[in-house]
């Protein structure tokens, strides 16, 4: 368990199952998780154990100690490995010159496609129990976890998707993302969805 600023504790989510009774912790910790967004509570309760056993995407959990033998589950975020397409429309100069180095120019559509890490869920702890945490050090533990796995394998692109509502657009801005020129789609439950990227 690595401890950041002596504050909180990040611990990924395969560590806490290869434990003996590890599952049984996880899900004690899940059910005291409560989110303004659905989709995000849903997937930490109900998908993210089998995608960290299928290896499809890494979960982080964040916690922080109360005593010697109580935590406070405090929020987690999602990460995994996708390709980005970036349509060139809208990049400046110096973003072109950046993606040049490690994406592929799709000539046919216009885009750069990149390997970038999806930031593919974020979400607090509202659970009235729970001290939580806060939106801006949450981000900032994600966006430390990106670069360091940006210095182990490459890349310099990080994105997610995020719902049409101006709050949330705002607060990825105020970390230096960008919302992708590309019309926003629909996701399962229909709900509207932009993408927005970040290049370190």
């Amino acid at each position: 368990m690595e401890t950041i600023n002596n504050t909180y504790n990040i611990q990924r989510l395969d560590e806490i199952l290869s434990y003996s009774d590890g599952e049984q912790f996880f899900n004690l910790l899940a059910d005291s998780f409560s989110s303004l967004n659905a989709d995000v509570e849903f997937f930490l309760k109900n998908k993210a154990v089998q995608s960290t056993k299928l290896r499809t995407s890494v979960t982080y959990i964040i916690s922080k100690d109360i005593s010697d033998s109580e935590i406070d589950f405090a929020g987690y975020f999602t990460l995994a490995s996708k390709i980005l397409r970036i349509p060139q429309a809208g990049l400046s100069n110096s973003e072109k010159k950046t993606l040049k180095l490690y994406s592929h120019f799709d000539e046919t559509n216009d885009t750069y496609n990149c390997p970038a890490i999806l930031l593919a869920q974020f979400g607090r702890n509202f659970n009235p129990n729970s001290q939580s945490i806060t939106g801006q050090d949450l981000m900032e533990i994600t966006l430390t976890q990106v670069r360091f796995i940006q210095s182990l394998i490459g890349g310099r692109t990080v994105f997610l998707e995020c719902e049409n509502k101006t709050k949330l657009i705002d607060f990825y801005q105020t970390h230096n993302f960008k919302l992708l020129d590309t019309p926003a789609h629909l996701s399962k439950n229909n709900k509207e969805l932009f993408q927005m990227y970040r290049i370190f």
